[in-house]
């Protein structure tokens, strides 16, 4: 396992390699092996390898795996440093996995932690809506009632929230196609997709 000092050596390895960031793919793992260390080495894997994720395609599936284990690290500091830096995994077909992933964490009973999934959540709706809500829609349809009512919640509250540009017409027959599919809900959700809908 790396020690702080190794983290830091191979952090400057690949920041200072600028073009050629991808030739470096041991320095890269090294890092991703930093989430198997303390409390420290994992607070520093959790800030490191979303930062240079998008330059080992082949290590795409580790590093997602690395920093979703440190969202559910015992220590809270090391969970909320993960879960800041979740949007960073959102690019292309990796933004349904990561707002599945925390529409999962909205279970969360820390309120500084469900702030940060909050807001994690509104800044890759920004980024791909559609995405997005499939994550949301998919943790609605299948995912514990904890989560379902709290994803629920989310959209009903945060959507109103967001720019135009956002929320444009196709995203709001998303919205509406994926609604219909929850016509059996108790009372408190029908309510609150109302608000969604509206």
């Amino acid at each position: 396992m790396p020690t702080v000092e190794e983290l830091y050596r191979n952090y400057g390895i690949l920041a200072n390699a600028t073009e050629q960031v991808g030739q470096h793919k041991e320095a890269y793992q090294v890092i991703l092996d930093g989430m198997k260390g303390g409390t420290k080495e994992k607070r520093l894997a959790a800030q490191f390898i979303p930062k240079f994720f998008k330059h080992f395609p082949e290590l795409a599936d580790s590093a997602i795996n690395a920093q979703l284990d440190l969202c559910e690290d015992e220590d809270v500091s090391i969970r909320r440093q993960a879960i800041k830096e979740l949007p960073q995994f959102a690019t292309g077909e990796n933004l349904p996995q990561v707002a599945d992933i925390l529409t999962q964490l909205l279970q969360t009973d820390d309120s500084a932690e469900f702030n940060l999934v909050n807001n994690a959540l509104l800044s890759i709706f920004k980024m791909d809506a559609k995405g997005t809500l499939g994550g949301l829609f998919s943790q609605i349809l299948q995912g514990e009632d904890i989560v379902r009512e709290r994803a629920i919640k989310f959209l009903s509250t945060k959507l109103k929230t967001l720019p135009d540009e956002v929320l444009t017409k196709e995203v709001e027959e998303l919205i509406l196609t994926e609604s219909k599919k929850f016509l059996d809900v108790t009372g408190e959700e029908f309510v609150l997709f109302m608000k969604i809908l509206s």
